[in-house]
Order: structure tokens, then C-alpha cells, then sequence
């Protein structure tokens, strides 16, 4: 069939509007659902950066840096010897030393040691970076539960590693200062 009437053609376009509105319709709601469901994560995600934000400054401000270097390192040194003497006493244990020298240390006590002092000095990094201190209450009144979730949670995150890299470079610095010491 040829198609040379006006009518024919009209009834054509009619056909096709008719049959591609609620398509369309359909189309323009889905796309308003996702534009909202995209906006609402969009939010929920930007406002979580502004509370991780939020938590690690008042984190950062809230770090006593003297104390965890000074007061963290030496704790971190002390459990580090603590190890490396118990450390010393197994090797000694199960290797003993040859009984010819005044002095002497076998393989076995010298690997002891090292195990035991580095095992020390993790374990405690480790327990200071684990320890899960008090979250200032003022910044946590009147929020909602997954504020409250995401502001905790970044602030030990940020508290505990600074700690442990504190107390890590505290420890350091008094493990060179020991050995400087002990070269006089």
C-alpha cells in the first residue's frame, strides 16, 4: 500500500504518538527515581567525607605529641627489651652457650633476642594503635546514629595511628639514644 493521503499519513503520526507516550513516560519517571536514588547517595556519600573530615581535624587537635613520643616510646622500648630478654632466656634454653668463654652467646640466644625485642616492639605498636580511646561526647550531641558511626570510627582510626607512629618514633629515637649511650 502506497501512502500518498494526507489522512494516511496522519493517521501514521497519531499511531506513533499514541503508541510511544507512555514509553516515553515511563522512561522520564525511571530517569527522575534514579536522578533522586543518585542524589541521595551522592549526599550521604559527600556527607560522610565532611565527618571523616571533621573527625580526623578534631583528632589531629585533640593529640598530646610529647606524651605519645616520649611517654609511648618508652613504654615501646620497655616491652621491646622486655621481649628481647625473654627472648635471650629461650635461646639460652634451647642453645646453650659453649662453656669455655666468661661471656658467651650461642646462635640460638642471639636469634632469641632479635625475635623477642621485635616481637616486643610490634606488639606493643600494635596494642597502642588498637587502644580505643574516649570520642569528645560535645561534637556526638544531637547527631544521628551513622554520624555518630562514621565520625567514631574515623576518629580512633586517626587517633590510633598517630599514636603508633608517635610512639613508634619516640621509641626509635630512645633506642638510638641507648645505643649512642652505650658506645661511651
Amino acid at each position: 500500500m502506497k501512502i500518498n493521503s494526507t489522512l494516511h499519513v496522519l493517521v501514521f503520526c497519531m499511531a506513533v504518538l499514541m503508541f510511544s507516550m507512555p514509553f516515553a513516560t515511563l522512561a522520564q519517571q525511571n530517569s527522575d527515581r534514579g536522578e533522586a536514588e543518585g542524589t541521595a547517595a551522592q549526599d550521604a556519600y559527600t556527607m560522610s567525607l565532611e565527618v571523616k573530615a571533621a573527625a580526623e581535624r578534631d583528632a589531629s587537635s585533640n593529640f598530646s605529641e610529647p606524651f605519645w613520643c616520649i611517654g609511648g616510646g618508652g613504654a615501646v622500648t620497655g616491652l621491646g627489651g622486655l621481649g628481647a630478654i625473654i627472648g635471650l632466656r629461650i635461646g639460652q634454653i634451647l642453645d646453650p652457650p659453649p662453656q669455655d668463654y666468661v661471656i658467651s652467646f650461642s646462635p640460638g640466644m642471639i636469634c632469641g633476642f632479635a625475635a623477642g625485642n621485635c616481637i616486643g616492639l610490634s606488639a606493643s605498636i600494635y596494642g597502642i594503635y588498637n587502644y580505643k580511646g574516649a570520642v569528645p561526647s560535645e561534637r556526638l550531641i544531637g547527631k544521628s546514629p551513622e554520624y555518630i558511626d562514621i565520625y567514631t570510627k574515623a576518629y580512633q582510626r586517626k587517633i590510633g595511628f598517630l599514636r603508633a607512629t608517635k610512639a613508634g618514633a619516640g621509641a626509635a629515637i630512645i633506642h638510638l639514644g641507648l645505643y649512642v649511650v652505650s658506645l661511651f
